[in-house]
C-alpha cells in the first residue's frame, strides 16, 4: 500500500540526519491491495465496486445495490486478510538486487461495511497493514529492522440517481502511521486527511459499466529529533475503468424493492401490505434471481495514475546508493480482469494483470498475474439472522511477479 512505504523509509534512511529531516518522501505505488475479489481481477475493480468490497476504491459503490437486495433498508459487511511474506526474498518495494536489499513482508486486513437506503448508501471501510523489513548487510550507525503500521479510514455517502444508473459518491479519509527502527529510539507516529470521490455510469439493462475514482493527495509532518521534521507526501490518484458482461445475466438491472411488488399486488385502494405481504414479494424476487442465467464473463479494465514528484525522496534511498528523487511524471498502471461462474451456484474463478510501473528510476517495472476463486461452503443461516441468503463461501486470490507472491483470503456469503 502506498501510505506505508513512504514512510516506512522517510526516518531511517542511511545519509545525513539534517538532510533527512527536511527531505518530503513520495509514498510510492507498489502492489495492490484490498479484497480478495479486487486481487483476483489484478485491481482493476473501479467500474465494479459492489458491495461493501468497493467502499475503499470508489466512494459511488454505496449507492450501488446488488441484484439479490429487495429492501429499502439493506446493508453488506466484508472482511479480507492478506500475506505478502512466502518467498524467501519477497521484495515488495520491488528494490531489485540494489546493494543492501533484504526480505521485506506485509500483512493486510480489512473491514468495510455499506448501509443502504433506497438510492442512497453510506459506506465505512477501515484497512490495516504492518510492513516488516531487514537489510542483509550490516553497515554501522544504521538499524538492520524496520517495521511500519499504517491504517486507512475511508467513510463516504452515495446516491444513484436517475433510477440508480448514475451513482455520485465522495467523503474524507483519515491516515495514521506509525514506524519503528528496532534498533535504537522509539516508534514514531504521524496522521493526515483527505478526500475522494467517485462516479459510477450502469444503464439499466446494459451490459457495460463507466468509472472513475479520485483521491487528493495528503500531507504529513513527521516529527523528528529537536525542532526538525520530516514530510511524508502521498500522492493523488486517478482511476479510470470500464466493465463489459458477456452472457445472458443481467449487469445492471433495476433495483425493485419487495414493498413495492407487495404494494401493486394488492387490490386497488387497500391499505399498505402487511409484513407477510412483504416477506412473501422478497421471497419470490429471490427466487426470480436464483432462477436467472447464472454463466457470464465479465471483463473489467482499469487505468491507474498517480502523482509523480521529480524533488522527492523515493524509499530505494535506504535500499540503495542508486537515485534518490521519484520520477516527475505522473505514474500509469493499466490492469485487466476477468470472472466467470464456472459451475452454477458453487464455483466462480478469476484471473487478471496488471503493470507495476517504474517509479524512482531504481529497477524495471514488472508485470504481475493475479487469480482466485469463490466457492459455496456448507448452509447456515446464523440462527436466522441472514435469510434466504444461507450459504457461506470461502474466497482466495493470489498475486504474483518477479521475486514477489502475495495471498488473499476470505469468508462471506455466497450470492
Amino acid at each position: 500500500m502506498a501510505v506505508a512505504i513512504g514512510a516506512f523509509a522517510s526516518c531511517f534512511t542511511g545519509q545525513g540526519s539534517a538532510q533527512t529531516a527536511k527531505a518530503t518522501v513520495d509514498t510510492a505505488r507498489g502492489p495492490i491491495s484490498g479484497s480478495t475479489r479486487r486481487i483476483g481481477l489484478g485491481g482493476a475493480f473501479v467500474a465494479i465496486a459492489d458491495d461493501s468490497e468497493g467502499v475503499a476504491i470508489n466512494p459511488a459503490s454505496s449507492a450501488l445495490r446488488l441484484p439479490y437486495s429487495f429492501s429499502h433498508w439493506d446493508y453488506g459487511i466484508g472482511v479480507d486478510v492478506a500475506i505478502g511474506a512466502w518467498l524467501p526474498k519477497n521484495d515488495l518495494y520491488n528494490q531489485g538486487q540494489a546493494e543492501g536489499s533484504g526480505k521485506s513482508s506485509a500483512l493486510f486486513g480489512s473491514l468495510a461495511a455499506v448501509i443502504y437506503a433506497g438510492h442512497a448508501g453510506l459506506g465505512i471501510a477501515a484497512e490495516a497493514q504492518s510492513n516488516a523489513a531487514s537489510r542483509t548487510d550490516q553497515v554501522q550507525g544504521i538499524g538492520t529492522n524496520l517495521g511500519a503500521n499504517f491504517g486507512v479510514v475511508h467513510m463516504n455517502l452515495a446516491y444513484g440517481f436517475l433510477g440508480g444508473q448514475l451513482l455520485l459518491g465522495a467523503g474524507p479519509r483519515f491516515i495514521g502511521m506509525s514506524f519503528d527502527r528496532h534498533s535504537s529510539g522509539g516508534p514514531l507516529s504521524t496522521a493526515g486527511i483527505g478526500y475522494e470521490a467517485g462516479f459510477v455510469a450502469k444503464p439499466i439493462a446494459k451490459p457495460y459499466r463507466v468509472a472513475a475514482a479520485v483521491k487528493s493527495p495528503i500531507s504529513a509532518t513527521v516529527p523528528g529529533d529537536g525542532a526538525t521534521s520530516t514530510y511524508v507526501h502521498v500522492p493523488w490518484e486517478i482511476s479510470l475503468g470500464f466493465a463489459y458482461q458477456f452472457g445472458k445475466r443481467p449487469f445492471n438491472p433495476p433495483f425493485v424493492s419487495a414493498t413495492s411488488v407487495a404494494r401493486s399486488r394488492a387490490p386497488a385502494g387497500s391499505a399498505a401490505p402487511s409484513d407477510a405481504d412483504v416477506e412473501r414479494a422478497e421471497h419470490d424476487l429471490f427466487e426470480a434471481y436464483q432462477r436467472q442465467q447464472r454463466w457470464y464473463l465479465l471483463v473489467s479494465t482499469e487505468l491507474g495514475l498517480a502523482q509523480g514528484d521529480g524533488d522527492h525522496v523515493g524509499v530505494e534511498r535506504y535500499w540503495s546508493k542508486r537515485g534518490t528523487a521519484s520520477s516527475s511524471r505522473p505514474v500509469i498502471s493499466p490492469r485487466l480482469g476477468l470472472e466467470s461462474e464456472v459451475v452454477p451456484h458453487i464455483l466462480r474463478l478469476r484471473a487478471g494483470s496488471y503493470y507495476e510501473p517504474e517509479r524512482f528510476n531504481l529497477t524495471p517495472a514488472r508485470v504481475h498475474g493475479t487469480g482466485g476463486f469463490d466457492v459455496r461452503l456448507f448452509e447456515w443461516d446464523v440462527f436466522g439472522l441472514i435469510k434466504p441468503f444461507d450459504y457461506w463461501q470461502l474466497s482466495i486470490a493470489a498475486d504474483a511477479a518477479r521475486a514477489y507472491l502475495n495471498t488473499s483470503f476470505s469468508i462471506g456469503f455466497w450470492h
